[in-house]
């Protein structure tokens, strides 16, 4: 995966694979703002949001 936000690439990963992780063994809602395509395209849904308003899910 490439590099999210200020992380170095591997660090990125681990933390995507560990919120990913705690959703499927803890039954937890993840909530997160990304502007990466990437990050995303793990994500069981995705809202898109656009001048404040929602214009995909």
């Amino acid at each position: 995966m490439n590099q999210h936000g200020n992380l170095d690439s591997k660090s990125s990963d681990e933390i995507v694979s560990l919120l990913k992780k705690s959703n499927v063994d803890y039954k937890q809602t993840v909530i997160m703002i990304t502007h990466n395509p990437e990050i995303a395209k793990i994500a069981d849904r995705v809202i898109k949001i656009e001048d404040g308003k929602i214009r995909e899910e």
